[in-house]
């Protein structure tokens, strides 16, 4: 063998065994962040509608940007003038000192530090028609910064504690009522132009970019017919719509000529604060690196812990969180689920109604409990919280009166859940009796 085909035979074999890949062969995506938006509105061809085959905003002008104030309110005020309103707004440079800004801006530090991080990365695997088909897939960081700016991958996650450290809190949801109600943390990150479905959600949103920009288009929830809108549980505030929305079919979607919008462009340091039920369609540019808190809506504001003096900086790691990711999954937050802390989800998840739906339980319960074959589903779960004879709803009044009895063989469906997986779930039944018992009886449910 020639000493030139020897080397490349020794290199190739010295990266099989050490898993360790030094340079990516291919084409790096376009980086660009100089795309106009709004885009342009005008008539291809008389027999065409407006906007007909074009990215979704190109059907009809928008009803202007979303409003904006310079830097972000503290919390009693963020309530008052914008979530209590469900009026979304942007605010400039929301976040302005967190380490991220400097730390972040190389993935070679992301990989050195947190390349060994569990995250849940979305590829995009064929596309059929007009749909694009994707799959969610939990793998290493340092697999996902290693393929990103080739591969039509994207990063969509829960953030996972480590990495909550450099991370901001922002002030507007630092205290009181807000606080108390934060979901979760997703980190989103990309290469490339991203566009994303049309969609909304049960929760309020506040997203912040450190890099890249990103484009919003805001629509309000009363407008759903004209997307086709498919909503995630009966009566839930979140859903989707499968509309192209980089080629939309103005035949098919008709109404959206005459749907209003509005828009907002973000650029490192702006949040946006998107209501529960309030449809978006998001796209990022360049190397986009952003953040989401999810927290749930709710009828009255408490400002306690509120002060007049707030730092600068405090990291994700100094908020409670319902849910964490856990090995590239989510899952209810904490080792152990008490009764008190399950009243107080369940609270949570009532949201501004004070009640929930078997169907809303049930959707949130697939959220965070994988399926397996030795935990019950959702709807026999929701059964032990109600006298189990067809009750289809769980009030504020009914949760009062649950006892803590109650409330604790529920929670250790949420504790075997959080077990790290069902082979050393089947041991621990086997080495605990009780728990063998408690199985069983979910099983008969």
């Amino acid at each position: 063998m020639p000493a030139t085909q020897k080397w490349l035979f020794s290199l190739v074999i010295c990266h099989v065994f050490t898993g360790r890949v030094h340079t990516k062969v291919g084409f790096v995506k376009d980086q660009a962040m100089d795309a106009v938006f709004p885009g342009p509105v005008y008539s291809q061809a008389p027999s065409l509608p407006v906007g007909h085959m074009r990215p979704l905003g190109w059907q009809r002008k928008s009803d202007g940007p979303v409003a904006e104030v310079k830097e972000m309110p503290a919390t009693q005020e963020f309530y008052e003038r914008y979530v209590r309103k469900n009026k979304p707004v942007v605010f400039r440079d929301g976040i302005v000192k967190t380490p991220a800004f400097q730390t972040w801006q190389e993935d070679t530090y992301l990989t050195d530090r947190y390349g060994h991080l569990n995250v849940s990365v979305t590829v995009k695997i064929a596309k059929r028609k007009d749909k694009v088909m994707t799959s969610s897939q939990s793998m290493k960081l340092r697999n996902f910064l290693f393929e990103y700016m080739y591969e039509d991958w994207y990063l969509a996650s829960g953030i996972p504690r480590d990495m909550m450290e450099e991370l901001p809190l922002p002030v507007c949801v630092r205290c009181g009522t807000v606080s108390e109600r934060l979901v979760s943390a997703q980190l989103w990150m990309s290469s490339g132009g991203t566009s994303s479905h049309v969609h909304s959600h049960d929760d309020h949103l506040l997203h912040c970019v450190l890099f890249g920009r990103r484009d919003f288009i805001l629509v309000e929830q009363i407008h759903r017919k004209a997307f086709d809108f498919e909503e995630d549980f009966p009566g839930s505030k979140g859903g989707h719509s499968a509309m192209n929305t980089e080629m939309v079919n103005a035949f098919k979607f008709k109404k959206i000529l005459r749907t209003p919008w509005i828009w907002s462009s973000l650029y490192p340091g702006d949040c946006i604060f998107v209501p529960a039920g309030y449809i978006h369609q998001v796209r990022s540019y360049g190397r986009s690196i952003s953040t989401t808190i999810e927290f749930a809506p709710f009828a009255h504001f408490d400002n306690a812990g509120c002060t007049l003096l707030e730092e600068e900086f405090l990291p994700l790691t100094n908020a409670s969180f319902l849910l964490e990711l856990y090995d590239g999954r989510m899952r209810l937050s904490g080792s152990d689920v008490k009764p008190m802390k399950l009243r107080h989800l369940l609270q949570v998840l009532m949201g501004d109604d004070d009640v929930i739906s078997e169907a809303k339980f049930i959707h949130w319960y697939n959220r965070v409990v994988s399926e397996t074959s030795y935990l019950p589903d959702g709807q026999s779960v929701f059964a032990m919280l109600t006298s189990g004879e067809g009750e289809t709803t769980l009030t504020k009044t009914d949760l009062s009166a649950l006892t803590d009895k109650v409330l604790q063989n529920v929670a250790d469906v949420f504790n075997l859940a959080n077990s790290e997986g069902e082979q050393e779930a089947e041991l621990d039944l086997e080495k605990d009796p009780k728990k063998l018992k408690r199985k069983k009886s979910h099983e008969e449910l």
